[in-house]
Parts: C-alpha cells; sequence; structure tokens
C-alpha cells in the first residue's frame, strides 16, 4: 500500500502528458451531452461523487452517481439516448457493474468506462473508453487507481468544458504542478502521527465534509474501515448537524476538511460542534490558521484546486494506511477482504 501510495505522482504525470498538450484535451468524446449517469462500486463510486461535481461545475452538464448493484437490480427502463452512462472499475469485471452496463448497452445507449483493466469486460463492452495506466493494484484497499480514476474525471469534465466552449483556464492553469504537488504532500504533510494517535485509539468515530470534501469524508471513512477495522461514519457537513451530530455526545473523536478560501457556513458549522460538544477534533487543511481544532494535519499549499484534492486524497490514505500500522492490522491483506471481481 506504501508503495502505490507513493507512485501516484507518477500515474498523474502520465495521464496528464497523455491527454493535455498546451491546455488543449485530447480524446475522443461525443459533442452533444445532456447528461450524465455515474456507476460504481466502493472507491470507484466515491471517485464518481468527485466526477460529479467535476461534470456540473465545470463543464456545466447534470450528473448523478449510482450504485452499481442497485442500478443493475433497478426496473426503471425509461433510459435516454442523450445521456452519457459512465461505468467506473478498477479491474473493469466488477460482476455488479459489468451487469449494469450490460443493462444499458442492450437499450442502444451510450457507455463509458474508466478503469485499469484494458483486458476487461466493461473496456470491451463500453462506446468510449478510457484506461487509467495506474499498473496492478496489489494492495486491497484502493489508493492509486482511486486518484487516477478521479484525474480521469477531472480531464473528461474539461474536455467537455472545451467541446462546450467554455473557458477552463481557472481550472487548468498550473495543471503541470500536480505530480510536484502530491510529492511535496508525501513528503511533508505535518502532524500526521499526532492524529494517528488520536484515531487508533478509538472503535468509532465520524468524518465530515462540504462540498468535494465530502466524497473525500466518504473514501477516508472506507480506507480506515478496510485497513483498521474502526466503525467511520462519514457525512455532508451540512447534514451532520441535522440530527446526525447527537452522537458527539459519546464519541471521542471528529473529523473534517477545511480549506483555506472555505465558506463561513463551515466555519459557522464548526463553531456550534466545538462550542456544544466534547468531542477531540481533526481538520485537514492547508491553511495556517488552526481553526480551534486539537490537530491539525496540514498539508502544503497547492496552486490549484484539483491538486489540492489530489493532495488531500493522498494524505488521508498516508493516515489509514499510519493508523493500521499503528494497530499492528495487516494492511495488505486485511482479513475477509479481497478484490471483487468477476
Amino acid at each position: 500500500m506504501e508503495e502505490e501510495i507513493n507512485s501516484q505522482a507518477e500515474i498523474i504525470q502520465n495521464l496528464i502528458d497523455r491527454y493535455i498538450v498546451n491546455y488543449c484535451f485530447l480524446l475522443d468524446l461525443p459533442l452533444e451531452i445532456k447528461r450524465i449517469i455515474i456507476i460504481a462500486s466502493g472507491s470507484s463510486y466515491n471517485a464518481g461523487l468527485f466526477g460529479k461535481y467535476f461534470f456540473e461545475n465545470i463543464a456545466n452538464v447534470e450528473c448523478s452517481v449510482e450504485y452499481s448493484a442497485e442500478f443493475s437490480n433497478s426496473k426503471f427502463t425509461n433510459y435516454n439516448r442523450d445521456t452519457l452512462y459512465v461505468f467506473i472499475s478498477q479491474s473493469g469485471n466488477s460482476v455488479d457493474t459489468v451487469l449494469s452496463m450490460s443493462k444499458v448497452a442492450q437499450r442502444g445507449c451510450r457507455t463509458l468506462c474508466i478503469t485499469n483493466n484494458v483486458k476487461s469486460e466493461t473496456y470491451k463492452m463500453a462506446d468510449y473508453k478510457f484506461s487509467i495506466e495506474a499498473g496492478e493494484e496489489f494492495a486491497i484497499a484502493a489508493t492509486k487507481t482511486f486518484s487516477a480514476s478521479i484525474m480521469m474525471l477531472w480531464i473528461l469534465a474539461c474536455k467537455i468544458a472545451q467541446n462546450k466552449h467554455i473557458n477552463v483556464s481557472e481550472e487548468t492553469k498550473n495543471v503541470y504542478t500536480i505530480p510536484a504537488s502530491i510529492r511535496d504532500t508525501i513528503e511533508n504533510v505535518e502532524n500526521i502521527d499526532s492524529a494517528v494517535k488520536l484515531i487508533s485509539k478509538q472503535e468509532e468515530f465520524s468524518i465530515c465534509g462540504y462540498g468535494y470534501n465530502y466524497p473525500l469524508s466518504r473514501e477516508t471513512a472506507l480506507k480506515i474501515k478496510e485497513t483498521s477495522y474502526i466503525n467511520t461514519s462519514s457525512y455532508p457537513l451540512g447534514e451532520f448537524i441535522h440530527g446526525h451530530f447527537a452522537i458527539l455526545n459519546k464519541s471521542k473523536v471528529f473529523m473534517t476538511f477545511l480549506e483555506e478560501d472555505c465558506e463561513k457556513f463551515e466555519l459557522e458549522i464548526l463553531n456550534k460542534i466545538f462550542s456544544t460538544y466534547k468531542a477531540k477534533s481533526i481538520i485537514v487543511s492547508d491553511s495556517w490558521d488552526d481553526f480551534g481544532c486539537d490537530c491539525l494535519i496540514k498539508i502544503p499549499k497547492c496552486q490549484l484546486k484539483i491538486a489540492t484534492i489530489m493532495s488531500m486524497i493522498v494524505t488521508i490514505q498516508i493516515l489509514a494506511l499510519k493508523v493500521a500500522i499503528k494497530l499492528k492490522r495487516n494492511v495488505d491483506k486485511p482479513k475477509g477482504l479481497s478484490k471483487i471481481v468477476k
């Protein structure tokens, strides 16, 4: 797992070199896309939630995300040929994802796959296909395939935006600095051992995030569950205050993500939590302000939103790895888990 975390800068560099030339995105996509439905499971589902933000905020395309198993079991039949169905699967052979793609393809709708396996069923079936080329992932917990899938989704969103003549210069400036930002984070993230000490003593705790940081909170919870068997729950930050945060009467740790340019809304919620409950707070941030928390995991400042997202991702992967090692778990072979493939 550690080796695969450390390989991510090179993998992201390869995707940039392959698909971006002089800030132009070179890949084949349909010119008319009215709606996107992303279908995936596990970490790929969490990557899809990032994709939803990318497609809606960058490309101005309506997007929803569905679990593969639920989609394949649905009796809904109103498939729309103006919709692009995007399937994300590291192996490309996950049973529920393959069934879902077959269902869509049989109805003559357009399909696109993002996978790490060009020999897979989804890659063979898809109308539009993109390999993240991350190399075989041996650790059970997805790391490099997760970040590469997110990078691919961001590239797709930028390409759709350019096809629609949307100016993406603010999104893409300094794009070539992303690999360096990942390396910088791996080498220089601060206070992560203090957070490990807090988390490793817990049987359960909550993680929240707002906007892009919500799917990040979900992936953090999944990584810690998979590697350390700690019962972690994730919530959108705004939803958390609608009754859910009563669990902080019992929980001893609360974790969230804040960026230097965070919104007033986020700070108001945190102040309410801090003033009401005694749970120890962990915040992952690129800001020098500790926001009054008990433990600030400080990541280096990045020059681009997608670079900050990648740095946050790398940080939570390192955190999960270190917590598992602290608890003496077999991080590469968690008990009872395996890659789910056909």
